[in-house]
């Protein structure tokens, strides 16, 4: 059966249709939580689930215990649920692959695993031809702030485009932490102002709207010194809350794509926004803000440059601090 996608996997589940083996695998344990919290939640009702459903950790399970969770029927029910958590704890998996095929209908086996399962395995391929797999990547950190849109309307929250840039920048791609503070936001905001801005970052999560990475780059886009130096200096007083590599990241994704602009036939907000795969109009504005002020052999350099700042910024050829490497990476760009 082939892959599914998390929307077509949370219908799937709701509508009780999942197949009787469903394997969820992969790096971004987020997705996988998610999904595994569904199951639990969906396909046996809460009545029927003391005799009817049962989750069982990897680093306890025994190969047969497995087997004969999986193969009993169901009590007063029409299924089974039968949940494997830290699955990739679970040492007998290619053991379990022959009896895939004598699981009854009426069970669901699920099998929660945190990591990259094997692909050539006897286990992998024997649910690959009888059941359900969805694979859990890491999303990318362009991804980002539409991934925090999407999870903010899920909460029934809005989220402005700004904010949701600069809650990306300080925190990454870390899905479940994400999660954790717009859950935040959703008890916190009151029922007729559900939507989410710079200020409501700053109040509720701590993050500061004037220094942090999102505006240190928009300081760059517009060739602005002062105010890039003026938050570089901020950045340097505590090195431990703004640790420069993910500035660099933020730094080096934003040139990475700005030097496709040099190839488009034609630089324009609608071009840019599709060729970036852009959602908000205003990043497309800093790109084409970025593209009339810096050349693209100057792209280039500024992309080299933030390479060596990085490998100086882990102790190669070099013993300056973090600070300091951001002002001379700054004083090199901005030059």
């Amino acid at each position: 059966m082939p892959n599914a996608n998390y929307d077509q996997l949370i219908k799937a589940i709701k509508q009780k249709k999942t197949g009787k083996i469903v394997l969820l695998m992969g790096d971004e344990p987020y997705y996988i939580d998610k999904l595994t919290g569904l199951f639990e939640q969906f396909i046996i009702p809460s009545d029927l689930r003391d005799f009817n459903q049962t989750v069982i950790y990897g680093n306890d399970l025994e190969l047969q215990q497995l087997i004969s969770e999986a193969m009993r029927f169901p009590m007063m029910a029409e299924a089974i649920l039968v949940v494997v958590r830290e699955a990739q704890m679970f040492k007998d998996f290619d053991l379990f692959a022959p009896y895939i095929d004598q699981i009854p209908d009426s069970s669901v086996v699920l099998l929660s695993y945190k990591g990259k399962l094997n692909k050539r395995s006897k286990i992998y391929k024997a649910i690959r031809e009888q059941g359900l797999i969805f694979e859990s990547d890491k999303v990318s950190d362009y991804k980002v702030p539409d991934l925090i849109n999407s999870i903010a309307q899920n909460k029934k929250m809005m989220i402005d485009p700004r904010a949701a840039a600069l809650l990306a920048d300080f925190l990454g791609n870390d899905l479940e932490r994400i999660d954790s503070e717009l859950d935040k936001l959703s008890i916190t905001l009151p029922a007729n102002d559900r939507v989410i801005t710079s200020d409501t970052i700053q109040r509720y999560i701590g993050i500061s709207k004037e220094y942090n990475n999102f505006e240190l780059l928009r300081a760059v886009v517009q060739r602005n010194s002062p105010r890039a130096f003026q938050i570089a200096f901020h950045f340097a007083r505590n090195e431990k809350s703004n640790p420069i590599q993910p500035t660099l990241s933020v730094l080096f994704n934003f040139f990475s794509n700005l030097i496709t602009l040099y190839y488009l036939p034609q630089v324009n907000e609608q071009n840019v926004m599709q060729k970036l795969e852009l959602k908000g109009t205003f990043q497309a504005r800093d790109y084409l803000t970025a593209f009339k002020g810096y050349k693209a052999i100057q792209v280039y350099n500024i992309l080299h440059q933030i390479r060596l700042t990085d490998a100086a910024s882990k102790g190669v050829d070099s013993n300056s601090s973090s600070g300091e490497l951001l002002k001379e990476l700054l004083c090199y760009i901005l030059s």
